[in-house]
């Protein structure tokens, strides 16, 4: 039977990127297996539509937005949905089928989490730390079985929690604040892949990408959360004031530099055991001042007051609930949870991955010289209400 490579989180905005990247990049006789939950928005299946169907329903969905809809190309018929959550004992699968990865899968992607950042912790763990660890099970049975699979594991820079300074590729610390649940459930997630390479000979190689934005050519994006929703909230001039500090640092990533890092450093045997920040890093970052004046320009609108976030909390926050109503209201709420980003001061040392990288061609592109693009596709696209057309052309850096 031929080899097989296991992708989680395939549904999700980094997910189908990496499952595009695997389909045009591994030969048409391995299978591709996504797990994918039997429930879910977005699959165009009522509710009493079986498990099974759904989860099937769901990969085609994506298949075809992807650009795949010809379930007879070669390319596209190996790609296999698993029926499956990360969560559960034996990631839900069914016995028989659980059976078959064991003999046939060689490599991992584990992407699958949680990015909520206000999810209790019990529940975070739940999806994030335990899902981890029901994935090194599989891999361990794989072991048991004679095979010598591989993982790539999808983690995040932001395990460096509330430290400040350099983050160096080689340091987790567990046993420290963090801003919230999602910080400290995927730094413990990643202890747990650590450990098991560390006593099982697990042979892995860890991503800790950043701040994960749209395509830096084309600026295109299919999800305009976590750094797009203050900027939306931003280019409507509904917050004249911001807990922030001009000197934060912006390390954030276009998602076509992620996806051909992780495709080049995931298939070699020198970045076995190494850890690689998909980072803008101190090269290529920029700050919150910079970016907002950048931003205030593009959308023509008041550069905001900045104040120091105690002083915000204390002071600002509950007048502005005085006074706001509507949508105000509810920004200032809900932007609650990226309060602790505006003014932050850990940088990402990108080092292991700058030298890992350094013949492929594949480099970090300028945070500032890509923004206006991200800015311009949520403009044409309306925040993603309307598809927009592009095109990309070469690869990320060149």
């Amino acid at each position: 039977m031929a080899s097989a490579v296991l992708l989680t989180g395939a549904t999700g905005f980094l997910g189908r990127e990496l499952l595009k990247q695997l389909i045009d990049g591994l030969p048409n006789e391995q299978i591709i297996y996504c797990l994918i939950r039997g429930h879910g928005a977005g699959s165009g299946q009522s509710s009493s539509t079986k498990p099974e169907a759904h989860a099937k329903a769901r990969l085609n969905k994506l298949l075809e937005e992807l650009g795949y809809g010809d379930p007879t190309v070669a390319s596209v018929a190996r790609v296999k949905p698993i029926l499956g959550d990360i969560s559960h004992l034996h990631l839900g699968i069914d016995p028989e089928v659980l059976a078959e990865l064991t003999q046939t899968v060689t490599h991992v992607y584990h992407g699958a989490a949680t990015v909520q950042f206000d999810l209790p912790l019990p529940d975070a763990r739940g999806i994030n730390v335990v899902g981890t660890r029901h994935i090194l099970e599989l891999l361990e049975r794989i072991q048991a079985a004679g095979g010598q699979p591989r993982l790539s594991y999808i983690g995040t820079s932001f395990v460096a929690g509330r430290r400040t300074g350099r983050i160096l590729e080689s340091d987790l610390v567990v046993d420290q604040a963090f801003h919230n649940t999602y910080e400290q459930t995927k730094a413990e997630a990643e202890a747990l892949v650590r450990k098991q390479m560390a006593d099982k000979g697990l042979r892995a190689t860890l991503f800790r990408p950043s701040i994960i934005v749209g395509d830096s050519r084309t600026g295109e994006t299919s999800s305009f959360k976590v750094m797009y929703w203050p900027l939306k909230i931003f280019s409507r001039g509904l917050i004249p004031i911001v807990p922030a500090s001009r000197a934060g640092i912006v390390d954030m990533v276009p998602v076509d530099y992620v996806i051909a890092a992780i495709w080049e450093l995931s298939r070699r045997e020198d970045t076995i055991g190494g850890c690689y920040h998909l980072a803008a890093g101190p090269e290529g970052s920029t700050t919150i001042g910079a970016a907002l004046d950048q931003a205030a320009a593009f959308f023509r609108v008041r550069k905001p007051l900045f104040v120091p976030t105690a002083l915000f909390e204390r002071y600002v926050r509950p007048l502005f609930h005085l006074f706001f109503r509507g949508k105000r209201r509810k920004a200032l709420d809900a932007g609650r949870v990226y309060v602790p980003y505006l003014s932050y001061q850990a940088s990402f040392d990108t080092s292991n991955t700058r030298r890992a990288l350094a013949t492929s061609g594949i480099t970090p592109p300028n945070v500032a010289g890509y923004f206006a693009k991200l800015m311009q596709f949520c403009v044409d696209s309306d925040w993603g209400k309307r598809s927009v057309r592009t095109s990309t052309t070469g690869r990320p850096g060149q």
